[in-house]
């Protein structure tokens, strides 16, 4: 766990697809953990992750940020 944070590699132990949703705009995606890990790494943080793969016009906007989360529960890993 970098600092902190559950890294891709090891969510990917329990987990073969991550799935992302934002509750303000209401986008979802399932994302493969291979192909995650392919492109950015066993050891990126699932936060920082998280802010990647989203495509919201609000990630920026620090007064009305973007909402994604992850639908699994990274806590139960």
């Amino acid at each position: 766990m970098p600092h902190g944070s559950y890294s891709l590699g090891e969510a990917g132990r329990k987990l073969s697809v991550i799935k992302l949703h934002c509750p303000k705009c209401h986008r979802a995606g399932r994302y493969r953990v291979d192909r995650l890990i392919e492109q950015y790494g066993r050891d990126i943080a699932m936060p920082d992750l998280r802010h990647e793969l989203a495509e919201c016009p609000r990630r920026h906007d620090m007064s009305d940020p973007c909402g994604v989360e992850y639908v699994d529960r990274l806590s139960d890993l």
